[in-house]
């Protein structure tokens, strides 16, 4: 039969590093088996003897008073730790350069990162916590990072239909090849590098956020905290046709009272919309390949961007929605209030049945506005027009509701131009990490002293400029 892969073991080869007695496919595929041959082949250790710790924490309490921040699977990603869009709670905090690993759910299992904030986080109980010791922990995430580290991954977790799940005890089989301090310590400078291009693509992020709220006066603006509103069953029911009380908490009005007196005037999305439309739903899931199209989902919008995960591509000839080059898309259901920009590389994507993708006529720059909608005060309006008990939803009706200011074109170029410069600095630590990745992989794979050669002309080179010499 075509496609037919046969392994033919020892019953003792089979039982090494498996505590569960695993006999299926996927433990025993010959590109995991493949690993594990070229890694013992090198100097290593197994994961067990490289921690101090191995867990995961008990599920937190979700409580917007606290000052620290609760990352789920959703926050934690390949690239960078969405902190921002994760909601405030309590739990154990997570150490700083812990390693941090998704560990359930299919497209979330196996995202692995380090903890670079100088932030309180902590994490809900999906997340394993790794704390390293006598190995260089950035060399040790990287590591996990790679096909290697993934590879083990993919070999260990358990379980399917999506409740796929891999365990700290599975953690401690994993192979962990042993490099000189040297060279471990090149990857962390890589690294270091990189999350430091990031620190400096949030700082001008905010900066073009300052220059936004400062211009609609809002940045010292403070809405109503009272909860009362009195109003008739004209006033309410019959304008808006809700009865909620939550919808008429004087806050949202102060925030609308305020936009409309904006010196260069507003509208309601309904009547500068160019487009606005709902996307298809999918099952049916592919890996990336030259032939499918990114299925992009609410989960991956954040903070004006949209991350791309690797496991989740579609035919397009099943589809006849795609997005275009400066469309803007949000959630319809789940996290609301979270906008992103669709940019040329992200051109002809499909997206899921819960997201809304709508465009803006050419005197409205898409990257202004998707930051404009992610402003906190942005996030109330989106709060309030939303729907449901048991799941908040939001539908094109509703947020054509939405009051927004027509901003004035100088302000939208200078605020675009900072925008653009975050997004570059946050793809050049994109890129950085893919080459200490890539780093790693050449020890690996050819000899130690090509890759650390190859690491210090980036290093010299100021970690850009020879960004594809590995």
């Amino acid at each position: 039969m075509d496609g037919l892969e046969a392994v033919e073991l020892k019953l003792s080869e089979v039982l090494e590093d498996n505590e569960k007695f695993r006999f299926d496919s996927e433990f025993v595929n010959k590109s995991c088996l493949n690993v594990k041959k070229i890694l013992l082949n090198k100097q290593y250790e197994y994961l067990s003897k490289l921690n101090s710790f191995n867990a995961r924490y008990k599920q937190p309490i979700y409580d917007e008073n606290s000052n620290i921040k609760v990352l789920n699977s959703q926050y934690i990603r390949d690239y960078f730790l969405d902190y921002e869009s994760a909601k405030n709670g309590y739990g154990a905090l997570v150490p700083k350069e812990a390693i941090m690993i998704n560990s359930t759910g299919v497209g979330t299992l196996g995202r692995v990162n380090i903890n670079y904030l100088n932030e309180k986080i902590s994490v809900d109980n999906h997340v394993n916590i790794i704390v390293a010791k006598n190995i260089n922990s950035y060399y040790l995430t990287i590591f996990l990072k790679s096909y290697y580290g993934q590879s083990q991954i993919s070999r260990y977790y358990s379980g399917s239909s999506g409740q796929i799940e891999i365990y700290p005890k599975d953690f401690n089989s994993f192979i962990i090849p042993i490099f000189s301090n040297t060279f471990q310590t090149k990857i962390e400078t890589l690294v270091k590098s990189s999350y430091k291009k990031l620190e400096e693509s949030k700082i001008l992020y905010k900066e073009a956020e300052k220059l936004l709220l400062k211009e609609l006066d809002l940045d010292c603006f403070v809405p109503r905290s009272d909860n009362i509103a009195i109003k008739t069953l004209s006033e309410s029911f019959g304008i808006s046709g809700r009865l909620d009380s939550e919808y008429y908490q004087p806050k949202y009005n102060d925030i609308i009272e305020k936009i409309k007196s904006y010196k260069g005037g507003f509208d309601t999305l309904n009547n500068i919309l160019v487009s606005i439309e709902t996307g298809e739903y999918s099952e049916e899931y592919f890996v990336k390949d030259t032939n499918l199209k990114f299925y992009i989902r609410s989960t991956n919008i954040s903070n004006g961007l949209i991350v791309e995960d690797e496991d989740y591509f579609v035919n397009p000839i099943n589809f006849t929605k795609f997005v275009k080059n400066g469309d803007i898309v949000t959630a319809r259901v789940g996290t609301l209030g979270i906008f992103g920009t669709v940019d040329k590389m992200m051109e002809g994507s499909i997206y899921s049945d819960n997201v809304l993708c709508f465009r803006l006529p050419d005197n409205l720059n898409p990257f202004v506005y998707t930051l404009l909608f992610n402003n906190s005060y942005n996030r109330m309006l989106i709060e309030r027009l939303s729907r449901g008990s048991v799941q908040q939803r939001l539908n094109q009706e509703t947020l054509k509701d939405l009051v927004i200011p027509i901003i004035a074109q100088s302000i939208q170029v200078q605020i675009e131009e900072k925008i653009k410069q975050s997004f570059e600095l946050k793809e050049a630590s994109k890129r950085l990490l893919e080459q200490a990745k890539k780093a790693v992989e050449v020890a690996i794979e050819e000899d130690e002293n090509e890759a650390k050669n190859k690491i210090e002309k980036l290093i010299l080179g100021g970690c850009e400029d020879e960004c594809s010499s590995l």
